[in-house]
This record gives C-alpha cells, structure tokens and sequence, in this order.
C-alpha cells in the first residue's frame, strides 16, 4: 500500500507541473487558438527508433495502357506521422498540392488517440466520444503535429485543402493560420456532404467544408475554369491562362483527300522552339497524320499558320508513343465575367457518387463515406496551373486522390505523380483491400458489378511500407545506429531521387550497394548507392556504373556513399566525373529528422 501511495504522489507531482506549464502556456499567447497539448503515443516497435521506408514489390503495378510509360505514383502503409517524417527527407519544398480528409472528430466517426499517458489503461489509445473532456484537445494535438511536417513538404506555390465540418472547422482555421501563417489563407469552400444529418435538433445539416491555404500566397498561381471551360494551363510571358486544341483537324472532314491544299509540312526546332514553314537545320519536319498510315489535314492554310507562328498560339506536346504532336493555344480573356472558381460548391457535385462507383470497382461496402472523383478532380485543377505537379494524399482512405489524378493525366496527357498514406486500421487492411486494390484495378482493368470489362488505365504504381531500424532516435543516433540506417535507406534514397525501378546486381552486391533508376527510355537517372563501410566491394560497384553509362552517355548519375564525414574521397573511383554527382549518407538523412525532433 506504501509504494502505491507514493506512486500516486508522484503522478500527482507530475500533474501538477504539468497544470503549471499549461497554465505560462496560456499566459504567454495573448490571441490565437490555446488547448492542452496531448503528448501521443505511437506503437512500441516505433519508440526509440528511425522511421525508413520499406517497398512491398510483390505489390508493384505496371500496367498496359494509355497512361504507361509515366512516372510511377505511390502508396505508403503506416502512420501517417512516420510517413510523413520519411517524405521530409525525400520530398521538402517539392509537393505542389496536398489534400486531406481527415478525421471530423464528430464523437462517432472512430477518430482515436493514443494518449501517451493513459498507455496501461488503453494501449490500444482510446475512441474520442463527443462529451470527453479532452476531445479538442486530443484532435489538435494530433493534427499540429501532422500538418507542421506537412507544411515542409510544399513547394513554394504548393497549396492544401482539408476536408472538415462544423466540429472542427473553427479549430482548424485557426491551427492553420498558426501552422501556414494567416496571410496565406485562401478561403473555406462550402459544399454538399453526405447528405441531411439529423443529429441537430433545428436543422438538418448537408454542408461540409473544404478549408485551402497557400505555402506562399504570392507564388500561388491557380487553375481556372470559366463558364463551364478549363483554361489549366499558364503563359508565363503573356500571364494569361490558356488551353490546347489540335492544330490538326478531327472528326468529319478530317482527311487529306477532304481538302488537300491543308496537306503540307511544318517544321519544328527543338533547339530555338520556333515553328516555321521553311525547312532549316536541325528542324522537325511535321504532316497531319492520322494515324502513321493514313494522311489528315491542318485546320488552317499557310497564311494563318504563319501568322500563329508569329502571334506564339503553336505549342508542341510528345505523346507516349515518342511523337511530336503540334496543338493550339486558346487564351482566357481577362475580361470575361467569373474567371474565377467559386467559393460554394453546394450544388454541383454528388457525393453519392463516391460510394457508387467504389463498389463498381470493389464489389464491396469495406469503405464508408468515399469522396467523389469529381471533387477531387476539382481540386487538383484548381490547385494548379501546371500538368507536372506532385500531389500527396496522407489521409489516403479509399484512394480517391489517386484515381482522380490517373483520369486527369489521361484527359489531357499529364504527368503528375501521387504520393497516398494510409494506415492498414484493423483487421480488414485498408490500405492493402481498398486503397491499393481500387487503385490497382482502376490501372490494370477489372470487371464491374455488372459484368461488363472495364479497360484499365495503365500506368505504374510502387508501395511501401514505414519501417524502422536502430535502437536510438534519431538525435541520439550512436555509430550501430547510423551503419544499420545507411544499410536500409536505399528506398527512401530511391524516392527522395525519384528513380523507382530497382537494377539487377550481382548476388555478391548484396549487403554492399545497390542501383535505382527512372523509367524513362533515354536519358535516364540513375541513384548508385553504396551503402557499406567496407570498401572491399568498390571496384565491382565502379565497374557496373562504367557500364551503365557505356549503355547511354546522356544518362546522370547520382552516387550515395556511406562517409563518416565528406564524400569526396570517392570521386578518385572515376576517371571522370562527366554526368556524376556524389553524396554521402546517413548524416545528411539524421540532421533532418533531428531538426523535427528539435
């Protein structure tokens, strides 16, 4: 009875210090959003360790179909916290678009907290009901943390949206202002939810909100859509939005014979990007094919083609087939009414349709409450004006965010690469059954309830899952702890590189380096890692990077090295240095997980 009196002294003891640091909290922040801050707790196997990033290849999807030969998107399996810690490494200032449906905390949606300091009482954490004391509390202090390593992750024109409702919106308006800074709100956008809730005793509620902020409302560049049309795109030297259309013609009356005088050549300078009708060196010659057997027509005769030259309305876009396809420009006027999205989406999209068309894909009900396509689609345009971006998702869920980039770069021939979190929750996986698995479907194909085949979009697909490794966070990382991270960073050295495809090595490479590169089919990337402290196995490596820049001399190399301190002893490994950039790991991953730590 004695040693438990004093145990509960000394947890009174560590209460009340903790009512004082609270209580000099407050004192000290005279306007803004104030709550108690919940230290979480995370699974055991994670304390005291370093998060990395493990690939599952057996999961690897590469697909036939329009969108091959793009950049591979990814999943990601775990906390979403240790996730985002790894992605602070392999991608700072390099994501342009971050949504987010996290949980609405309504006291019956399942949001959980681990509260570090009730572990033996709910080690498993505990489900937040609407009357407990530390519901707010709990929330915000899950969500800071997430969002503050969110907030590295963005590039300077880098923009987030987060789903929430009326529990949360208030709260989360003023932690973003905090976390992003209040100059750089965009707006909350109302919209249509999942319909008539009737927990309110006066009114039934059917909005939701979608709450945006900029990395940096300066850089910030939208997409628009103007009466109905998109305008996505964005010259830099006319700042005005525009679109492409085919500069050949389509449809009916699209052949050579229909009008012949519009059968003619137009060359192209890859070099200058300038478009001409006179052939000149080193130029492109271009006809309106239809198809490589079978000849169309340009919808302009040479006059007005010249004078589109000169006006600068001609861009030329490579399809996935290598082809060099010639498009119009057609710009936005400045001064039509409601160029800019609207600020309600109340009415204009179904949210029913989320729902429908995962079981369309699943032939399930594993997932409640999906998000529509189209919502997100809205997003992702809206978000940016370029085709190119890196959009992450790190309340993955079903896997919408994805879904609705492949649509998009299939619509208008982009490449934007996604990057969806997602905890496994449970028993029923959610990552592996529905994320993953409607996602995979969506690219290889699958049969709908219906019965009827649906062609897939094709594509590529990498997932990971959050390991870790050592025996010391990262701040007290000793010399064991380092040697095991430099040995198991290959897939995060591989992300943060963007070279997703591993290289076949020689069985003797194995527990000394390893090779990664980019799909593409010239000019390729390369990421070497050596990754040992015994330097026995040198040669070998050198030798196989010889002969991979034998194969192409365009292509780059960059080499990670395992150094105690500066890499460059390794450049006297080559004879040049012509395409090679070298590194040394792990300092360079420890200093930035430390700096998170503080």
């Amino acid at each position: 009875m004695a040693e438990t009196l004093d145990g509960l002294k000394i947890r009174i003891r560590e209460l009340e210090k903790e009512v004082e640091r609270w209580k000099s909290q407050v004192k000290s922040v005279r306007y803004g959003l104030n709550w108690m801050d919940v230290p979480e707790a995370f699974d055991k196997d994670s304390e005291d360790k370093i998060p990395i990033l493990e690939e599952v290849a057996e999961k690897a999807v590469d697909a036939e179909g329009p969108l091959t030969g793009k950049p591979p998107h990814v999943i990601i399996e775990g906390d979403n916290y240790h996730a985002l810690t790894c992605l602070n490494y392999t991608h700072r200032g390099k994501i342009d678009v971050i949504y987010i449906d996290p949980p609405y905390n309504t006291g019956s949606d399942g949001f959980t907290y681990k509260d570090k300091r009730f572990l033996t009482e709910f080690p498993d954490g505990q489900k937040v009901p609407k009357e407990h004391p530390l519901r707010h509390s709990y929330w915000l202090s899950f969500m800071e943390k997430r969002l503050k390593l969110a907030k590295n992750l963005l590039s300077d024109k880098g923009v987030i949206f987060i789903s929430i409702d009326d529990n949360e919106q208030a709260n989360l308006k003023l932690l973003c202002d905090k976390v992003f800074g209040e100059g750089n709100l965009l707006t909350a956008f109302p919209r249509k939810g999942i319909g008539g809730r009737q927990d309110s005793k006066y009114y039934a509620i059917v909005h939701e909100y979608i709450q945006g902020y900029a990395k940096r409302l300066d850089k910030f560049e939208s997409g628009r859509m103007i009466k109905g049309k998109n305008f996505p795109l964005f010259d830099e030297s006319k700042k005005l939005h525009y679109k492409t259309q085919l500069l050949r013609k389509w449809g009916d009356n699209s052949k050579r014979e229909n009008r012949p005088n519009l059968f003619y050549p137009i060359y192209y300078n890859n070099s200058t990007n300038e478009f001409s009708l006179s052939k000149s060196k080193n130029s492109l010659e271009i006809y309106p094919m239809l198809d490589s057997d079978n000849e169309g027509r340009w919808r302009w005769g040479k006059s007005t083609m010249e004078d589109a030259f000169h006006k600068g309305l001609v861009e030329i876009q490579k399809n996935r087939k290598g082809e060099w396809i010639p498009y119009e420009r057609i710009y936005d006027n400045p001064n039509e009414e409601s160029t800019k999205p609207y600020s309600s989406w109340i009415d204009d999209i179904d949210n029913s349709t989320g729902a429908s068309l995962l079981k369309e894909i699943l032939q399930n009900d594993d997932f409640s409450y999906p998000k529509p396509v189209d919502l997100i689609d809205r997003i992702i345009r809206m978000s940016s004006i370029r085709k190119n971006i890196t959009i992450l998702d790190f309340f993955a869920g079903s896997g919408t965010t994805l879904h609705a980039t492949l649509n998009l770069n299939k619509e208008d021939d982009g490449i934007r690469q996604c990057i969806l979190v997602q905890q496994s929750e449970g028993d029923n996986n959610i990552c592996e059954n529905v994320t993953y698995e409607r996602n995979r479907r969506v690219m290889c194909g699958y049969t709908n309830a219906k019965g009827e085949s649906v062609d897939g979009l094709g594509g590529s697909l990498k997932y990971y899952k959050t390991g870790f490794v050592g025996k010391h966070q990262s701040k007290n990382a000793n010399d064991a702890d380092k040697v095991e991270l430099a040995e198991k960073a290959g897939c995060l050295i591989a992300l943060a590189e963007n070279t997703l495809e591993t290289i076949k090595v020689p069985k003797a490479a194995k527990g000394f380096w390893q090779i990664y590169s980019d799909n593409a089919e010239k000019k390729k990337r390369y990421t070497c890692i050596y990754h040992n402290g015994d330097y026995g196995k040198v040669p070998d490596f050198v030798a196989k990077i010889d002969e991979l820049r034998a194969t192409d001399k365009k292509s780059k190399f960059t080499v990670y090295v395992f150094s105690w301190n500066s890499p460059d002893f390794f450049e006297n490994e080559f004879d040049d240095l012509k395409n090679i950039e070298i590194k040394a790991i792990p300092k360079p991953i420890l200093e930035i997980y430390k700096a998170l730590n503080g």
